[in-house]
């Protein structure tokens, strides 16, 4: 309901065009370049050329939702993306250390005896290998542990950390049987995530 009401306002009062690829993302174009609004629930990401556009975006939403909470500094989290923008270089780094922290510790809550070692890549040249009938499935525990990770994992590798994707995208296709060759491949990757917590 909250979406309707925000694609509604969106569109018909502020006269952005949803995106016909992705529905959570919002342009408008001006004489003065275009604005983007991407948006998670409630958490809006306002990016246009200038200022002032985007003061101009922020004036709008007050005027039709009252209560907003603005976060204009230099680095914010959005979404467990720490992001630093370099405006003379024209770039921005988007470090999620600390999602990534979090995701090591849940290992650890689940399985406190799992330790990771030092690894130099995400995954061996038996990432796709797939033994039949000799490898003991993971316990039910364990699977659901396994889920979780890969779910973490993705949403990672989809927003900050590319070299972890081809590796997480296999573990995706196993969640539903889990075994302990994926369990290794999982641990794996985790391993090399904590080796390389800030890679940007």
């Amino acid at each position: 309901m909250f979406y309707d009401e925000l694609n509604n306002s969106l569109t018909t009062k502020m006269n952005f065009t949803r995106n016909k690829y992705d529905p959570c993302v919002y342009n408008k174009q001006t004489e003065d370049g275009m604005i983007t609004i991407k948006t998670h629930v409630d958490d809006l990401k306002v990016s246009s050329r200038t200022k002032e556009q985007i003061q101009e975006v922020i004036d709008q939403l007050k005027a039709i939702y009252n209560e907003v909470t603005v976060h204009e500094e230099e680095i914010h989290d959005y979404l467990g993306m720490i992001m630093e923008h370099d405006r003379e270089a024209g770039s921005v780094k988007i470090n999620m250390r600390a999602y990534i922290e979090g995701t090591i510790i849940a290992l650890h809550e689940d399985e406190p005896d799992e330790k990771l070692k030092e690894v130099s890549t995400p995954a061996t040249n038996n990432l796709f290998k797939i033994r039949e009938g000799e490898v003991e499935k993971l316990s039910h525990k364990r699977a659901k542990t396994f889920h979780s990770l890969v779910a973490r994992l993705l949403f990672v590798a989809k927003r900050s950390r590319p070299d972890i994707l081809l590796a997480v995208s296999f573990l995706t296709t196993r969640v539903k049987e889990p075994d302990a060759d994926d369990w290794k491949k999982l641990i794996r990757v985790l391993s090399y995530l904590q080796g390389t917590l800030d890679h940007c």
